[in-house]
């Protein structure tokens, strides 16, 4: 099939495609994919940022305002703003007619009010439970987030395709009653052009490292689910029994600040190095490459049962040992022993226990990451990736392929 025999497809995102393109590394190989199929149209908040490479047959439609994604406050807020725009949104994509819409965003409840209120089919992203996230460990929230649950259920029940990024995902769906046929499991892959292996001993050196020391790493947004403050009293144990342990903390987010008070509370801040917010991928690889140990850091509370972190898949293709806690979506990865380690999550003594194995096995490193790194050339490339959302998009638009 082709764009001319009238075939469309509509994007939406709070996120402009230069942002896009960004934050996932099959984006822009799967548009170009898709613009060989559809005209296209991408909807989301105004683009400030002109993006590269418009394929033809890509039409870019903006919504009032920005959202800055340096600043938590403005991602936050831009999100609940977005719902009170969903029906200007829904004009402009009835206007351009679509066969379906695929919401890329992994927040409650876009997809459902699109779908009623445009009469399109719809698919959508489902995935990390953003708002337990950041709101989770709050004791007056949990009747809301109960809410949120149920509303996310109706909707899971009521469109037309939904894109997991794990196995586990797929089968809490199916758990709900959603038929199999709607659900697609397609993994996350990382952008090897910018997570690759590189020697950056330097950079290692400007965080306060020397080649001897063991250095942990965690990067991505800071908040509440990710368990960031059991991470540091985690390495504060740690160095009090080996004080060559570091920590580099790449990212920002809405716990950044509580965090590095936390560091000095526990007098480890000379030994924990904050990045703040770093403006490319290619930064955060450099630090990947910094650091020995790398960890898809997460709680083990119900909201992180059923993702794989793009942080794991990002430090194994720096060919780096990479640990996290012992959850089904990243079991679906890791192999203990084998392409990386797991630890009790949740546990203090668990995680100590296992950097002061992996401290006295060093030798054993190397065999480790290369596997993981082989792991993911393996198993999470991009073009795959790129190849199953498309396919997957032609399905939930009723079409034969």
């Amino acid at each position: 099939m082709s764009a001319d025999r009238g075939q469309r497809l509509t994007l939406f995102s709070r996120y402009q495609l230069s942002d896009q393109y960004d934050l996932a590394a099959e984006f822009r190989p799967m548009l170009a994919h898709l613009c060989r199929d559809y005209a296209v149209q991408h909807v989301s908040f105004r683009n400030t940022r002109p993006p590269d490479n418009v394929p033809d047959g890509c039409t870019l439609t903006e919504l009032p305002l920005s959202v800055d994604r340096k600043r938590p406050g403005d991602v936050i807020g831009k999100a609940l703003l977005l719902y009170a725009l969903l029906p200007l949104a829904a004009i402009r994509v009835r206007r351009f007619k679509p066969d379906l819409i695929f919401v890329t965003e992994i927040l409650p409840l876009y997809a459902l009010v699109l779908k009623w209120l445009t009469g399109r089919r719809v698919a959508t992203a489902y995935g990390d439970w953003h708002v337990h996230n950041f709101l989770g460990a709050k004791w007056w929230v949990k009747p809301f987030l109960r809410l949120i649950e149920a509303l996310e259920r109706v909707e899971a029940r009521h469109v037309d395709g939904l894109f997991c990024r794990a196995g586990a995902a797929g089968e809490r769906l199916q758990s709900w009653g959603v038929d199999g046929d709607r659900i697609r499991v397609v993994f996350d892959a990382p952008d090897l052009s910018a997570f690759y292996p590189q020697n950056q001993q330097a950079l290692r050196a400007h965080c306060g490292f020397t080649p001897d020391d063991v250095v942990l790493l965690y990067h991505g947004v800071m908040h509440q689910g990710k368990g960031l403050d059991q991470l540091l009293d985690y390495t504060a144990d740690c160095y009090r029994a080996h004080p060559g342990i570091g920590l580099i903390m790449v990212g920002s987010g809405p716990e950044q600040e509580s965090l590095r008070a936390r560091a000095v509370a526990l007098q480890i801040a000379h030994r924990v190095h904050f990045t703040g917010w770093l403006g490319t991928v290619e930064e955060v690889g450099h630090y990947c490459n910094a650091a020995d140990i790398c960890i898809a850091m997460r709680t083990g509370a119900e909201s992180n049962q059923h993702i794989i972190p793009g942080a794991l898949l990002h430090s194994m293709a720096c060919r780096k040992v990479v640990i996290g806690p012992d959850l089904p979506g990243l079991r679906e990865v890791i192999v203990p022993g084998e392409n990386g380690y797991l630890f009790a999550p949740d546990n203090g003594p668990a995680f100590v226990s296992l950097i002061q194995d992996l401290i006295a096995r060093r030798a054993d490193w190397p065999r480790v990451a290369d596997r993981a790194e082989h792991d993911i050339r393996e198993r999470f490339s991009v073009e795959a990736a790129a190849t199953a959302y498309a396919d997957a998009l032609h399905h939930f638009a009723g079409e034969e392929k």
